[in-house]
């Protein structure tokens, strides 16, 4: 039995599967925001073994219907504020769909020059939005996470190379409000994690400077190496950004690199709010961006910026015998050089489609709205009598918690968390915490381009009854 499947069948089975997931999308708002199950409910659903026959394709959808798809937090739902949401817009679905379907091999420009030509030109489109110098360049990731990692090898790689007596000595500095991934990074990367310096954040969540310098010096002193600074455009927590032009200039007279985590915030450099809070980009080393929030586009889609290119050749390039064919030369690319996959996924189509089917107007106006929507948020809870803001709106991001004259710490966390229970036990929305100076903070974050200003009318409503119920 042959695997191919004639014109007329791939197109019926290609538009049940287009015609469910626009069903799903348009009654989104009908849905709950999440809803998760228990391990053993979840087996009993799920876990059969594979079938030696197969299965008409109507079946397997029906199948999943019902089984699998109910059980999920709807990132793209209006009600979803919880962490970083991605909220992708339906012509970037369909460049995803389109990458699957002609399942182009983004890794060598012999075999895929027209899929990369357009992922070299997203990404000029990412540094000129960011206003990053002429000869920036990079390549697509997977996400966040994987481009602070590849930033990290690089650095290490131009300063250690295989000196192995010097990695030992290499030392990295990050705030206390610094993504796990940053930490990680450096981690995988080699870096001792006792030579990875996390160091207090200021009054307003940033990165402070003198810190910085004088763990720099103390480290020079104890005949450490100084390889980086872990810096953040649009922190998880609160949305803060670090005083990059001052790191920056830091970085220079010390002679290390600027890294810059903007994987949430960097985008916001479309509108004109989000470019003042996130200021001058332009003296950053590297920086990690993601599409796949504040552009809309469907995961995976991360992205690595560097000033100086060539250091991610250098650290990632290698030619085997069986891929010289595809060598290069010239201005051609072979993004497998600048990064850890061969095999890549073509994600620059899901960019272009999206940017190109909306324009940059209408997802600046997108960004704005998210920022706003976090202001109106903090400005409800100002004037609430039983919630407390924690820290100022930015990039979208708002953190409170109870408001009770008399409890103890112990008491005010106890009734946050219950608070976040009672929320997203409605089923209208779904929000997360974390902790901020140690306190237990209700926060939520309205990137997604679904939620209006009653939503977060109704938000702070729920969580004004749930405090008091």
């Amino acid at each position: 039995m042959s695997l191919e499947l004639d014109q007329a069948t791939m197109q019926r089975l290609g538009h049940l599967v287009a015609d469910h997931v626009a069903r799903h999308l348009a009654s989104l708002r009908d849905q709950p925001a999440s809803r998760v199950l228990a391990r053993a409910d979840a087996e009993r659903l799920v876990a059969t073994p594979p079938p030696a026959a197969g299965q008409p394709v109507e079946a397997l959808l029906e199948t999943l219907t019902e089984r699998v798809f109910p059980y999920h937090a709807r990132e793209p739902h209006p009600g979803f504020l919880g962490y970083v949401q991605g909220c992708p817009t339906f012509p970037a679905i369909l460049g995803d769909w389109l990458a699957a379907g002609y399942n182009f091999f983004a890794g060598a420009w012999g075999v895929s020059s027209g899929p990369t030509m357009l992922e070299v030109t997203v990404l000029e489109w990412f540094r000129q939005w960011l206003g990053l110098p002429g000869g920036t360049g990079g390549l697509l990731t997977s996400g966040g996470s994987t481009a602070n990692l590849m930033a990290v090898i690089a650095a290490r790689h131009a300063v250690a190379g295989d000196d192995p007596a010097l990695l030992p000595r290499l030392t990295v500095y990050a705030s206390d409000q610094a993504h796990s991934s940053l930490i990680r990074a450096a981690w995988i990367a080699g870096i001792p994690r006792a030579n990875v310096r996390i160091l207090p954040s200021d009054a307003e969540w940033r990165l402070q400077p003198a810190l910085v310098e004088q763990a720099i010096a103390a480290d020079r002193s104890a005949g450490l190496h100084p390889l980086m600074v872990l810096a953040t455009a649009g922190t998880t927590n609160t949305g803060a950004t670090d005083p990059l032009p001052e790191l920056g200039r830091l970085a220079r007279r010390e002679g290390i690199t600027l890294h810059v985590d903007g994987a949430y915030g960097g985008f916001a450099a479309l509108s004109a709010t989000g470019r003042t809070q996130l200021g001058d980009l332009s003296g950053v080393d590297s920086i990690s961006l993601d599409p796949h929030k504040w552009l809309y586009v469907p995961f995976e889609c991360g992205s690595l910026l560097v000033r100086d290119p060539k250091r991610l050749r250098a650290a990632f390039h290698i030619l085997p015998d069986y891929l010289r064919d595809l060598d290069v030369a010239g201005g051609e690319v072979n993004f497998a050089d600048y990064g850890e996959q061969l095999t890549r996924y073509n994600r620059a189509l899901k960019v272009w489609m999206g940017v190109s089917a909306w324009g940059t107007d209408a997802l600046a106006r997108e960004i704005e709205g998210g920022i706003h929507r976090a202001e109106l948020a903090a400005e409800l809870v100002g004037r609430s009598p039983v919630l407390e803001l924690l820290s100022p709106a930015r990039l979208g991001i708002t953190c409170f918690r109870p408001r009770r004259p008399g409890a103890t710490p112990e008491e005010l966390d106890a009734l946050t968390q219950r608070a976040l229970e009672r929320i997203n036990g409605t089923a209208n929305f779904f929000i997360s915490t974390t902790r901020l100076r140690g306190r237990q903070s209700l926060r939520i974050c309205c990137c997604g381009w679904r939620t209006t200003d009653d939503d977060i009318a109704r938000l702070i409503a729920e969580a004004e009854a749930a405090v008091q119920g």
